[in-house]
């Protein structure tokens, strides 16, 4: 099936393990150019800096990303193939974080891989300017301010994504003993991915005007380069709660300072054929010959436009659900398939299945085309974020005026209530419509999660991947099942959304 194979089609990310010296690493670069030639000549080693800005935009939209997905109901399957499964099961399972796992290197190995070579890959960088003074003569142009910003950049994105999705990860600089690094916990890493950010942004400013940061063939010059920083450093701040109980102790006033200096329009960079495109997307949007959804939209979809007009399961008996009745019009991000359930299994659970499939982004089942928009960070994420804030904050009219300055109002004529229940409600139907599959990874999982929506069992984090345990002699570990819900990393489901009695 034409798509269903891409792997790792981006040749510049690495899969790799921490062991006892970083000289261990084996870092790959798309130029194929080894780091002494590198480090020889400014324009070699620029490219693996530009490199390692187009794999940090990969990361975010590789396979990968669809297990999040499954996990916070956006999309259903009964697919074993990659364990997709797995991951859409109901009662939850335990996550599998074993060598013998032959998926684990799309699980929790994958998003592990490739942020930590990214931040590896700009310790390099940084190590090389301030500590062996290296310069970036580009024909007689002085651009090392601009590539260490970059290198910054690129080091509080990784860093970011580790915080987001692990439980613990390493904060390895190049002066680090690493014979001697533990794991940090998600909050410390979250510390040190705003650190990386904000020195990014200082060292850019101070380059000044002529600034330009390059990637995918794009050009973002000090302004946009700044703003696309304070985004992702907003989407972490916010996300990295794992219960709401966690999520009203952060500091919002903070949060709402990085939002208000984030983007004003969407960031969907062009996809460069065989080179950067929407694998996430790829496989998330794959139609099959009865018009069915390979991984169809899941039921919470409809039960959002309509909560007392559709269930939260589909039935089990051999009732074929009806289109979806509402007034929002954005039900066209989405088509009804009636009983065409494709590779749904009913022996694996009825309860699983869906008549429709998500076709908003749909590319005629080839996101590999030059030019067709990459859903990285749209604006109206920032938006939904500036309106938690106020809600958190206490400030319900703050709240609802941004939500109706949004998408929300303008794309999909919702009004909501000024009390704090509706605001919540409306910030899920707006993660799980407005912002489904036009974000990067786990943007749908981490709001949830902060919100105790997430179904019980499900993890809310991700561990340390096995290959990685077994190498610096850790325990084991996993989370997600029923019997782990009380756990720390995985969901006690206070609000499963399925229980949820929905009102804007």
């Amino acid at each position: 099936m034409k798509n269903f194979f891409y792997l790792l089609l981006f040749t510049g990310l690495a899969f790799f393990t921490y062991s006892c010296s970083q000289d261990e690493f084996e870092i790959a670069n798309t130029n194929q150019r080894g780091e002494n030639e590198a480090n020889q000549d400014p324009s070699d080693f620029r490219l693996v800096g530009i490199t390692n800005h187009e794999n940090n935009e990969y990361n975010q939209v590789s396979l990968s990303a669809v297990f999040f997905r499954l996990m916070s109901d956006q999309m259903t399957s009964t697919n074993n193939y990659l364990g997709f499964w797995w991951f859409s099961d109901e009662p939850r399972r335990q996550m599998t974080n074993t060598t013998s796992n032959e998926y684990l290197d799309q699980h929790a190995g994958g998003p592990w891989a490739r942020y930590n070579s990214t931040f590896l890959i700009a310790n390099r960088i940084i190590k090389a300017v301030e500590v062996d003074n290296f310069v970036f003569d580009i024909d007689g142009v002085d651009l090392t301010n601009q590539e260490l910003a970059g290198a910054y950049f690129d080091k509080g994105m990784s860093l970011g994504y580790l915080s987001y999705i692990y439980d613990k990860a390493y904060v390895v600089n190049y002066d680090t003993d690493v014979t001697t690094v533990e794991f940090s916990s998600y909050k410390d890493v979250l510390s040190a991915s705003l650190d990386n950010f904000k020195k990014a942004i200082t060292i850019a400013d101070n380059f000044g005007n002529d600034f330009i940061y390059e990637v995918n063939g794009q050009s973002l010059d000090l302004t946009q380069f700044k703003k696309l920083a304070y985004s992702y450093m907003a989407r972490f701040a916010i996300g990295v709660a794992r219960t709401d109980a966690e999520a009203e102790n952060l500091d919002y006033n903070e949060i709402l300072g990085y939002a208000n200096n984030a983007i004003t329009e969407d960031y969907f960079p062009p996809a460069v054929f065989n080179q950067f495109y929407n694998n996430y997307q790829d496989w998330s949007l794959y139609v099959l010959d009865d018009n069915s959804g390979y991984l169809p939209s899941d039921i919470k979809i409809q039960h959002l436009f309509n909560p007392t007009g559709y269930p939260v399961r589909y039935p089990t008996d051999d009732t074929v659900l009806p289109a979806v009745v509402s007034q929002d019009p954005r039900t066209s991000y989405y088509e009804y398939v009636g009983d065409n359930f494709g590779y749904l299994n009913a022996a694996r659970g009825r309860h699983l299945f869906s008549s429709y499939r998500h076709t908003r982004y749909w590319d005629y089942n080839d996101e590999n085309q030059d030019g067709i928009p990459v859903q990285l960070f749209p604006k109206a994420e920032i938006d939904y974020i500036k309106a938690e804030c106020k809600y958190r904050l206490g400030d319900f009219s703050g709240a609802v005026s941004i939500l109706d300055s949004s998408p929300r109002m303008l794309v999909g004529n919702q009004t909501t209530s000024v009390n704090k229940d509706a605001i919540r409600n409306a910030l899920f139907y707006e993660y799980s419509i407005e912002l489904d599959l036009a974000c990067g990874m786990a943007v749908n999982w981490a709001f949830m999660r902060r919100h105790d929506l997430l179904q019980r069992g499900t993890p809310t984090s991700y561990p340390v991947p096995a290959t990685e345990l077994e190498i610096t002699g850790d325990q084991v570990y996993t989370f997600g099942s029923d019997y782990r819900a009380n756990d720390p990393g995985t969901s006690a489901g206070q609000n499963d959304w399925t229980t949820l009695n929905i009102t804007y």
